[in-house]
């Protein structure tokens, strides 16, 4: 089962995602590592934080991305975007990115931490039942327990959404990196 990664950046002030350098980057960071993993990049930026650029794609399996990691053109890529890009983070979920709704405008993505952990499967359904705004999936870290489980829902709104162990909410909106 492929895997997804959900990385997230963010833009050194002041660059800005309209930036010649940035689009540079990102189609790169698109193409090349698309040839390398076989699947579609998709990013997404937060509308009420516009410097954060959230990268969501598949690899089958965390040995692949390792991979991809160390590859010189990975490489070359970190040392172009060293100095108006942060990493925030990046998890690796065991959600199937082959279910992913690529085309996808806009989504929702919900972290739960603590009380969600120990959820049983029928649990968790029932809340992305609540989490809900077309496709919903969720999927937790496949490499470190206790970072919660990050659901994502196809949605235009944030609705309410709180309770128990909710962490984040972030609303996501499709950008595209063409130069």
């Amino acid at each position: 089962m492929p895997i997804t990664e959900f990385a997230s950046l963010s833009l050194i002030p002041p660059n800005k995602l309209s930036d010649p350098h940035v689009i540079e980057l990102f189609s790169k960071v698109s193409s090349w590592q698309a040839s390398s993993s076989g699947y579609q990049l998709c990013f997404f930026t937060n509308p009420d934080e516009p410097a954060e650029i959230h990268l969501i794609t598949g690899w089958d399996g965390v040995a692949a991305h390792d991979e991809w990691i160390k590859s010189s053109r990975n490489q070359e890529l970190l040392q172009n975007g060293r100095n108006f890009l942060n990493i925030m983070g990046m998890v690796h979920l065991d959600l199937d990115f082959s279910e992913f709704p690529v085309g996808v405008e806009s989504l929702i993505c919900v972290r739960f931490i603590g009380a969600i952990e120990d959820l049983s499967e029928e649990a968790k359904v029932k809340r992305a039942m609540h989490v809900k705004g077309g496709w919903t999936r969720y999927g937790k870290d496949v490499q470190q327990s206790g970072t919660g489980v990050y659901y994502f829902t196809e949605s235009d709104t944030l609705e309410d959404i709180d309770g128990d162990g909710v962490d984040m909410k972030t609303r996501l909106k499709r950008v595209t990196f063409t130069d």
